[in-house]
């Protein structure tokens, strides 16, 4: 029997060598651990609650039918990768003429929310503004990398593992995205510059 106030002592890794051994109790373990995770990085995926929460459901139900677990790396990214490609098989059966490649991932942050982050100063609450407005007319795969890279905080490695790219693609990537919000943001300053002058 697991004791589950000693679980978060366990590192992933060891808590995934139990599960290789078909210690089905881990999957609760692992399950509690991850789930928040995993629902706020489906619904930026696709903002359906339920279809998310049945996704994550599906996911531990094949980890507990499964024979064949491999012996992954990253226990969080492993599962990051796995629901990300059953939203995308779930999303692909529902939506058969629309092109899964194009459902928008969102990074949803109000107002609200940045007014309480820079309450302080000014200056820092229109500049994240506009870098919210900026990443907002980012396509949705640079979307998605900028999120996994600065704000989940995953190495470039793992951020290509769940996006199923070469790690040297995820660099790719992420370097475009920072280069297109550079120009939209400097493509403002220069309307703003031109509206002043006019």
């Amino acid at each position: 029997m697991i004791n589950y106030k000693e679980w978060n002592n366990w590192t992933d890794e060891s808590l995934w060598e139990l599960l290789l051994n078909r210690n089905v109790e881990i999957l609760e373990i692992l399950y509690r651990r991850y789930y928040d995770l995993l629902l706020n990085y489906g619904l930026k995926i696709y903002p359906d609650k339920e279809l998310v929460k049945d996704c994550i459901q599906d996911l531990f139900v094949k980890l507990h039918l499964s024979r064949k677990l491999s012996n992954t790396i990253c226990v969080k990214t492993y599962l990051l990768k796995a629901l990300r490609n059953l939203l995308t098989d779930k999303l692909s059966s529902i939506k058969e003429t629309e092109d899964v490649e194009k459902v928008c991932f969102n990074l949803t942050i109000d107002n609200f929310a940045l007014s309480a982050l820079f309450k302080q100063n000014d200056e820092e609450l229109k500049l994240s503004r506009q870098l919210l407005n900026a990443y907002h007319q980012l396509p949705a795969n640079q979307r998605e990398a900028i999120y996994l890279r600065y704000v989940k905080g995953l190495p470039y490695k793992e951020m290509a593992e769940v996006l199923d790219i070469a790690p040297q693609s995820s660099i790719n990537l992420v370097s475009r995205a920072l280069t297109k919000l550079r120009a939209i943001m400097q493509l403002e300053k220069i309307i703003l510059v031109f509206l002043i002058v006019r």
